[in-house]
């Protein structure tokens, strides 16, 4: 069970009506708070992640947050909380580069990063992300819910999970979920040992880890399996088409352009966060982000920086760093805007809301 999971069963049993769980489980699976209109822009649209959390949101490729309070507390609401790491990079080993035994040949996109018959393409990811609490015994995400309480402490907690994908997509896949909720730091320090304990109460540290197995990529109830070879062939490789595509994939409601424009954005960034993309379509899911005026994008020792700085979705700044080499991604944040000590938050703004690193490797068999 991940932190995500676990956030929904924070006070569990404590009054919730069967129909606010039910509903809360339908947002969840159906990742209906991904991307909003303007008069719902307090519910946050979280990104898609297809490999961390596999187990718990593989279905709509979205990881959610559950209010839960007392029974005195407002209707719980569903938010959904992908996570980060005060780490700059993961740990574990570089990304690799090519070689001459693992790439499909020469004229391949990244040559090198696409396993063969009877290899693996194994994804490690950790994710680390800043929850908060109230007086109301309330476990939230930034931003909360505008008729809720100002939080009074914040935790960081960090996720682990890896997948393996084969090289011919429609066998098994494989992975794991754990440990999950390890604890980075509290904020404000001063206040413990008593806030600690109260986090123990709260969101408990789980050092479990539990093993999946799918078929031909991650379940989902509508459409072809999330990550799958029917499911990337729905993306265009020209990089305009890909563009215009992004603006309304696995959306149902219409957007105002400028919202359309967002959210183009994190449908590429999404899918390049996975690192389960195959070659030629990172290929045109990088040259498309480059077409975004919304996007800068700045070279880094072998990597390029994309940043993207939100308005009319979130008001929020997401950052993308991708290999060169390899086209994976290293590292993703996704910052808030938050201000020191604004609504009684404690946590710096230089501490992201949610920080995603990998690594990615060609691998012959499963350990």
């Amino acid at each position: 069970m991940d932190v995500f999971e676990r956030v929904r069963e924070v006070n569990r049993g404590a009054g919730l009506s069967e129909e606010h769980l039910t509903s809360a489980r339908a947002r969840l699976l159906t990742g209906i708070d991904a991307g909003v209109p303007a008069e719902r822009a307090r519910r946050v649209r979280r990104p898609l992640f297809l490999v961390a959390g596999a187990v718990a949101g593989v279905a709509a490729a979205t990881a959610g947050v559950v209010m839960l309070s007392q029974l005195t507390a407002p209707e719980p609401r569903v938010e959904a909380v992908p996570v980060q790491t005060l780490d700059p990079r993961p740990h574990g080993d570089p990304l690799p580069r090519p070689s001459a035994t693992s790439g499909t040949g020469a004229t391949e996109p990244f040559p090198g990063t696409t396993p063969q018959a009877g290899q693996y393409l194994h994804v490690t990811t950790t994710v680390d992300s800043l929850l908060y609490r109230d007086a109301r015994v309330t476990v939230f995400t930034w931003p909360w819910h505008q008729d809720g309480l100002a939080p009074i402490g914040a935790l960081l907690v960090r996720d682990h999970s890896e997948t393996f994908v084969p090289a011919d997509r429609s066998g098994e896949w494989r992975g794991s979920n754990g440990p999950n909720s390890q604890r980075l730091q509290f904020f404000p320090e001063d206040q413990w040992p008593a806030g600690e304990l109260a986090w123990d109460n709260l969101f408990p540290a789980n050092d479990s880890v539990g093993r999946w197995t799918f078929t031909g990529g991650f379940d989902t109830e509508v459409g072809p399996p999330t990550g799958s070879t029917e499911y990337f062939a729905q993306f265009p490789r020209d990089p305009q088409a890909l563009l215009e595509f992004a603006k309304s994939f696995e959306r149902g409601y219409e957007m105002v352009p400028e919202q359309a424009d967002e959210a183009a954005v994190i449908t590429i960034m999404d899918a390049l966060r996975s690192n389960v993309a195959p070659a030629d379509l990172r290929e045109a899911l990088i040259s498309a982000l480059a077409l975004s005026p919304l996007v800068e994008a700045t070279p880094s020792g072998g990597t390029v920086i994309y940043r993207a700085r939100f308005q009319h979705i979130d008001a929020r700044t997401d950052t993308l760093t991708v290999d060169t080499t390899t086209g994976w991604m290293s590292e993703y944040t996704l910052r808030y805007d938050r201000t020191d000590g604004a609504d009684g938050d404690m946590v710096p703004t230089d501490v992201p809301d949610i920080r995603y690193t990998a690594t990615v490797s060609i691998v012959d068999a499963i350990p």
